[in-house]
């Protein structure tokens, strides 16, 4: 469509300035591949790099604002102390030239600052003032160094790297991706686990079995890096069992998973199972004693639509 009601209009004509429209119009049509490209897993991490420098931009103007009332306080100290030996004619001419072209005008003073705060390279613009000019400029360079240069560099650039790891925190979209990441590294896990204690190679694992494997400490210690308590593989194998006595690969995977965290949601994990353990062994005992006839069978009282109503 774009092309019918634009590109084929532009194109008759023929004329210059149309065929820059058709250029720019191509170039905004082009950009709708960038939405595709956020959807790339390649992608995400440049998506949530773009996210946090979107973040940190507020922090950089203010942490620049800052800096540059210190560094414009630190050119009219320079400026006006060094003015003398500028202009002083007995002094050593290349001498005073070098200082005239570091500290001689407020964009000189200025820019040499700005090359010792943020490059670095302070010895090369502090050391020729101090053996050309005199040894007690070394207090301005060790103030402005030290609360500057270590101190006040640092703070914003751990302000940056707070509002970096703030937007990576509440990226929703990548705290899914990161969490769906994670469960599938954990199942993973479990699945070698399981692999390890089924050395019968069955598929099933029995209690027997699981209780020899958790009795060697490096095992317990292993699931505790999975943030699960094995202190009891009795209990244990009655969370993660249905019933029938043997433990498949899915029932220790979602058994596990169920059990993942400290030792108070596991205690409630096995309370829920031993409720469910006992409700069967009721019903299974409730069913037993009807067929004998040691009980009659619960009837459903309720009336039904066809009964006769009471008048």
């Amino acid at each position: 469509v774009l092309d019918l009601l634009v590109f084929v209009p532009l194109s008759d004509t023929g004329e210059p300035q149309n065929i820059v429209v058709m250029r720019l119009v191509r170039v905004v049509k082009s950009l709708r591949a960038i939405r595709m490209v956020r959807t790339l897993r390649l992608f995400r991490g440049l998506n949530l790099l773009v996210k946090a420098c979107q973040c940190f931009l507020p922090s950089l103007g203010w942490s620049m604002v800052l800096l540059v009332v210190f560094m414009s306080m630190g050119t009219l100290v320079m400026g006006n102390l060094l003015r003398d030996f500028i202009t002083d004619k007995d002094a050593n001419m290349d001498d005073r030239l070098w200082i005239y072209s570091r500290y001689g005008t407020a964009y000189h003073a200025m820019y040499t600052l700005y090359e010792i705060t943020f490059a670095g390279n302070w010895p090369t613009n502090a050391r020729p003032v101090l053996e050309k000019v005199n040894h007690s400029f070394v207090i301005f360079y060790v103030i402005y160094i030290t609360i500057i240069v270590f101190a006040v560099i640092r703070v914003i650039s751990a302000t940056f790297l707070k509002d970096t790891l703030d937007a990576a925190q509440n990226d929703a979209e990548n705290l899914v991706v990161e969490r769906l990441r994670k469960k599938a590294q954990y199942v993973k896990k479990l699945e070698e686990v399981f692999m390890a204690i089924d050395h019968s190679g069955d598929g099933m694992i029995s209690e027997e079995r699981l209780a020899n494997i958790l009795s060697n400490p490096k095992a317990v210690a292993y699931f505790q890096t999975l943030d699960v308590d094995v202190t009891e593989s009795a209990a244990l194998f009655h969370l993660i069992d249905n019933g029938d006595g043997e433990v498949t690969l899915d029932e220790f995977i979602e058994g596990i998973m169920r059990c993942k965290g400290p030792a108070r949601a596991i205690d409630q994990v096995a309370m829920r199972a031993m409720i469910q353990q006992m409700d069967q062994k009721l019903s299974k005992l409730t069913k037993r004693l009807v067929e004998s006839g040691a009980i009659l069978p619960k009837l459903n009282t309720a009336p039904s639509a066809d009964s006769p109503g009471i008048w």
